[in-house]
């Protein structure tokens, strides 16, 4: 559910501000917005030195790689020490980075031309010949203009390279009978550049082992970050106050369920407080709070960062089992899941960090796959399977046209949730009028299931469905607005044939599952049999089409993955939220002002 929040207001002392704000972060559960832009030269530094922390905690290595048994015994240094260290080989390896990519571009413009001596270049100049060094494209052929000559040094697929020579360097740039570069000659020898560029690759070298020796430092150099991130949030929080003579105004939201402990924090330091309930479509940050069994929903809200609005409701119980069954009907083989429920157990053994959540989400993804595919009797695609697996077959999901159908049967199911959940809420808050508007799009959503099923099964429709459709769509005309909202928003009428063209393809929209689930068995399929072509009569071929299956098995893994970020998603957070008039605007997620590590 999503946690309801109190608009806060509190009035404290400005001599009294730093207590009001140290007892605030212990605190710990006020969500601080700015009454004013915060600024400041206090505040910049300290931005700049987290910067700057967190590019030094970016750079170092998670774990002590091959480092020598002396680095990795040496004690750590102290953080402030081990930062500027580390921020020295950052900009030293930059440096030579830099230093190193202007030589190869050097050495690269030069290296048509072959080696010369500037000794006898200048030797030239002093004699009274002027030389110039010539780059031409490979099919342009030069010819040197009188009182000039042109010499082809070399000549590759990427250019032509000549040397011209005149008793004087020419005025303007001379004519050779098509394009051409004329490049300067080097400051300084090509073998001199070269000696540069290996000494700065083995910089690179040196400052990447010392950064790797310097591993066992991570730990003071993350502490080191949390504390400049205290410092620069609390140096935001108050720059961001308001100041009116000698009072200072701090503004934020609070949890319903914190605004007593913070009701006794005011009364205990002496501060006025104001909790208000926030104005409909007031930005308020979301807090979620979920259920464990809901919990795992998380990880897809997280990794795809997109949440539901303050204002909104949390889809997280209707978005968990389908965006499951989605999944399991795009990847479509019981023997990936069993691949991904064995990386699931091997990663939560490894990864003690990551939250469980994340771990319960690829269970129950996995498991569903795996119903799924036993039920198809998909195993990597492999065509003929032991009499054990073909017995859990389930003939009726073997039948192309029933799997369809059951496409379109989920997605009738999975937005008729939409319109009931609103008429639940009509209920709720007592908006009478708009409930018959609902009961009118759960028989539209029917009628175009029934449509879908005719127009692409040629299966035939309910004799009522005709006058059904009408009545649904007389329900949703006449109540779908109430007389006040539509003087603002008849265009809502205007528009709702589209909107009726939009519920039959929100439902025809569902047969992705069987058509990306399909696409992932062809593709299958199609590889199996060249390698059964192949043969695995030798070791060559057989590792040949051992390969090959690794390869399209990999592949197909890859496009399956793409196919649930794409359709599996989509069909929560676009055809369900359309009808369920979601939005996902929660841009803004609850962060309580307390130290790093600490929320609520």
């Amino acid at each position: 559910m999503i946690v309801r929040m109190k608009r806060l207001t509190l009035l404290c002392l400005t001599s009294d501000r730093e207590e009001a704000l140290d007892a605030l972060r212990e605190l710990g559960v006020v969500h601080v917005t700015d009454r004013r832009p915060p600024a400041g030269d206090d505040l910049d530094a300290l931005r700049a030195r987290l910067t700057a922390t967190e590019r030094a905690l970016a750079a170092l290595p998670s774990k002590a790689g091959d480092a020598d048994e002396t680095a990795r015994a040496e004690r750590p240094p102290d953080a402030g020490a081990a930062l500027d260290e580390v921020l020295e080989l950052l900009d030293r390896r930059e440096e030579l980075a830099r230093r190193s990519e202007e030589l190869r571009r050097e050495l690269a413009r030069y290296a048509g031309f072959g080696e010369f001596d500037l000794d006898e270049v200048r030797a030239l100049e002093v004699g009274g010949v002027w030389t110039g060094l010539v780059a031409a494209p490979p099919d342009q052929r030069l010819a040197a203009p009188d009182g000039m000559a042109l010499t082809e040094l070399a000549h590759d697929r990427s250019g032509r390279y000549s040397l011209l020579a005149a008793s004087c360097p020419p005025e303007t740039q001379p004519d050779l009978g098509g394009h051409f570069e004329l490049v300067p000659w080097p400051q300084r020898p090509l073998a001199a550049a070269r000696e540069e560029l290996a000494a700065c690759e083995a910089g690179i070298v040196t400052a990447g082992e010392r950064l790797d020796a310097l591993a066992h430092s991570r730990d003071s150099v993350a502490a080191l970050a949390g504390e400049t991130a205290d410092e620069a949030r609390y140096a935001e929080v108050r720059a961001g106050m308001d100041e009116e003579q000698e009072f200072s105004l701090l503004s934020g939201y609070l949890p319903v369920p914190e605004q007593d402990a913070m009701s006794r924090a005011a009364a205990a330091h002496g501060w006025g407080l104001l909790l208000e309930d926030p104005e409909p479509g007031e930005d308020v940050p979301v807090l979620l709070k979920q259920s464990r069994w809901v919990a795992p929903v998380r990880t897809v809200f997280d990794f795809l960062h997109i949440y539901p609005g303050y204002w909104e409701n949390d889809v997280g119980w209707i978005f968990l089992p389908f965006f499951s069954i989605f999944f399991a009907m795009i990847v479509g083989d019981a023997g990936y899941a069993v691949l991904l429920l064995i990386a699931t157990l091997v990663l939560q053994l490894r990864l003690k960090k990551v939250p469980a959540h994340v771990f319960h989400m690829m269970y129950i993804v996995g498991f569903a796959t795996l119903v799924w595919g036993v039920m198809n009797g998909s195993y990597f695609g492999i065509p003929t399977l032991p009499p054990f697996l073909e017995s859990l077959e389930v003939p009726w999901v073997q039948d192309r046209d029933n799997v369809i159908d059951l496409c379109f049967f989920i997605g009738a199911v999975h937005l008729s949730f939409a319109h009931v959940w609103n008429a639940v809420t009509c209920v709720r808050e007592k908006t009478w009028s708009k409930l018959p508007a609902q009961a009118g799009w759960l028989v539209v959503v029917w009628s175009m299931f029934f449509l879908a099923r005719q127009t692409v099964l040629s299966r035939a429709v309910p004799s009522f469905l005709l006058w059904g459709l009408v009545v649904g769509i007389l329900l949703i005309a006449l109540f779908m607005k109430t007389p006040r909202e539509f003087k603002e928003s008849w265009i809502d009428h205007a528009l709702l044939p589209l909107t009726m063209v939009g519920s039959f393809v929100d439902i025809l929209s569902y047969i992705r599952l069987f058509a990306v689930g399909y696409a992932s068995v062809a593709v299958l399929a199609a590889f199996n049999q060249m390698a059964a072509s192949i043969g695995f009569d030798s070791v060559l071929t057989a590792v040949a089409a051992s390969l090959l299956l690794l390869f399209a098995n990999a592949l197909n893994i890859i496009l399956a993955g793409l196919g649930v970020l794409v359709h599996a998603v989509r069909l929560n957070t676009l055809e369900f939220s359309t009808h369920k008039g979601l939005a996902w605007q929660g841009y803004r997620l609850y962060s309580p002002f307390g130290k790093r590590g600490e929320a609520a």
